[in-house]
C-alpha cells in the first residue's frame, strides 16, 4: 500500500466515547458514495453487563428509507468480562445501500464504547481475520 492510498481513506465516527446509555444509540449516517469497503473498529471500555452493537444500511440516510440491518454485520455481543477489548469488522459496500451507520445497545446498564468506521476505495479481500466479514 502507497501513501496516496492510505491518503485515499476516509475516518468517520460512528458513536463518539460521550454518546454511550443504557438504550441503543444510532450513530450518525455516512455516505459511502465513492467507497469500496468499511472496516468497523469498536473500542469496548466499561461494559457493565453487555454490549451489542451492528451496522445498518438506508439509501437516502433514514429520510424516506428507514435504516435496516445489513445481514450478517454485527458483532457478537461483548459481555461485562470482556471490558476493554477492540473489535473490528469488515463490510464491503458493493450492493448495500448509499448510507451505512453503526447502532449500539448497551443492554441493563450504562455502557462506555466507541465506534470508528474506516473507509477505503478498495476491497482488500485479503484473508485477514475480523470479527465479521459480509
Amino acid at each position: 500500500m502507497t501513501l496516496s492510498d492510505v491518503a485515499a481513506m476516509k475516518t468517520a465516527v460512528g458513536i463518539l466515547a460521550d454518546d454511550y446509555a443504557a438504550v441503543t444509540t444510532n450513530g450518525t449516517g455516512i455516505d459511502t458514495t465513492g467507497y469500496h469497503q468499511a472496516l468497523i473498529v469498536v473500542n469496548a471500555g466499561v461494559i457493565t453487563t453487555t454490549l451489542d452493537v451492528k451496522i445498518q444500511e438506508s439509501s437516502d440516510n433514514g429520510v424516506a428509507d428507514a435504516f435496516a440491518d445489513i445481514t450478517g454485520a454485527a458483532f457478537a455481543q461483548i459481555p461485562a468480562i470482556d471490558d476493554n477489548k477492540v473489535v473490528v469488522g469488515r463490510v464491503n459496500l458493493q450492493g448495500t445501500e448509499q448510507y451505512i451507520r453503526v447502532v449500539g445497545t448497551g443492554v441493563g446498564g450504562s455502557q462506555s464504547y466507541s465506534a470508528t468506521v474506516i473507509m477505503s476505495p478498495y476491497y482488500t479481500g485479503d484473508g485477514s481475520t475480523f470479527d465479521f466479514e459480509v
